[in-house]
């Protein structure tokens, strides 16, 4: 296209122009054509394209859903806890978040367990120690 510095060409708004008008619903795109003084057979092939895509895409509405949870991700919304963001995932992955929270749990506990054998075994070793 052109450079971002200087103002737009002819044709760009020329473009421009006939795609808002084809949002619009005006199908008369000679008067627009004429009016930006480029010539016709520069801009046939284009004006098919715009008319081609106009056709082909139609608009679609977001769910309230999705536009709820992009807002709350662009405007930063307040954090949620761990199992918030959890219950939000899918089902297989809140099950093996589930089962690794369980193994998280159980390591931490056979970690306190052994540790306090270590310290029950070095208290009775120092006590016989001194009984002796």
């Amino acid at each position: 296209m052109s450079n971002p510095d200087s103002p737009n060409t002819p044709l760009e708004n020329l473009l421009s122009a006939v795609t808002d008008a084809l949002i619009a619903g005006d199908s008369n795109l000679d008067s627009i054509v004429n009016q930006y003084g480029v010539p016709r057979a520069e801009v046939n092939h284009l004006l098919w394209i715009i008319r081609r895509l106009h056709v082909t895409f139609v608009g679609v509405q977001p769910s309230e859903k999705f536009v709820r949870r992009l807002k709350q991700d662009l405007m930063g919304s307040r954090r949620r806890g761990i199992f918030y963001q959890i219950r939000h995932l899918p089902p297989r992955i809140q099950i093996v978040a589930g089962i690794t929270l369980i193994i998280g749990l159980m390591f931490v506990q056979r970690r306190r367990t052994v540790a306090d054998e270590v310290q029950e075994s070095q208290e009775m070793a120092a006590l016989q120690t001194h009984s002796q």
